[in-house]
């Protein structure tokens, strides 16, 4: 979530479809995509459906994108592995539906946490926007038409109203712990790696 405290967007040289949603909504999503950022653009997949969408090149080459399965991962250690390996590839975009469905929660959650890279939010109208702290009012009205704000009780309705800063203030401070902790290993391993040289000058 290192891009959710600005409103810049990367080069979109690649995007990755954290496919958290049901396949009409991905048909729809990546020829939008494509307008968006040109017809070439390489679209990888991450999604536990078996058959690849219509809408992805198959051919064999170098243009032919990466799909993952998380059916592929039996266990944790598979599951953190196949993250790590995504993470590593820093994704300038990655595009996650949330179109009201449990598939991949947990993946969808993962991926926000702790992938490198500028988020769209996509709902099941295929329609998205950027996750930034520009578009914070479309992040609300999605999160009140999931959690049922408009359909429940006026007390209910007001309880999870004002949970949601509580929610969105966890998600944010657990990135910059994750950034932060990076930044200091980075920190360190730069100072060790500094370290024989200095001791060789003395």
């Amino acid at each position: 979530m290192r891009w959710v405290f600005s409103r810049a967007v990367p080069v979109p040289t690649r995007v990755l479809l954290l496919e958290s949603g049901p396949r009409a909504v991905a048909a729809r999503l990546i020829p939008r995509l494509r307008e968006v950022f040109g017809q070439q653009i390489r679209i990888d997949l991450l999604t536990c459906l078996p058959p690849d969408p219509d809408s992805l090149p198959l051919e064999p080459g170098p243009g032919r994108p990466q799909v993952w399965r998380v059916t592929d991962c039996v266990d944790r250690r598979s599951r953190w592995r196949l993250l790590r390996e995504i993470r590593s590839r820093r994704y300038p975009v990655t595009a996650v539906l949330c179109a009201n469905s449990p598939l991949m929660a947990s993946w969808r959650t993962a991926a926000l946490l702790l992938f490198p890279s500028k988020f769209l939010i996509v709902n099941e109208n295929a329609d998205f926007f950027w996750l930034d702290r520009g578009h914070w009012r479309n992040l609300l009205q999605l999160w009140m038409r999931r959690s049922g704000v408009f359909e429940e009780s006026a007390v209910r309705a007001a309880a999870r109203l004002a949970a949601f800063p509580f929610t969105l203030a966890f998600l944010l401070g657990y990135a910059l712990y994750v950034h932060l902790v990076r930044g200091v290993r980075l920190m360190v391993r730069r100072i060790a790696g500094k370290s024989p040289s200095l001791l060789s000058q003395r």
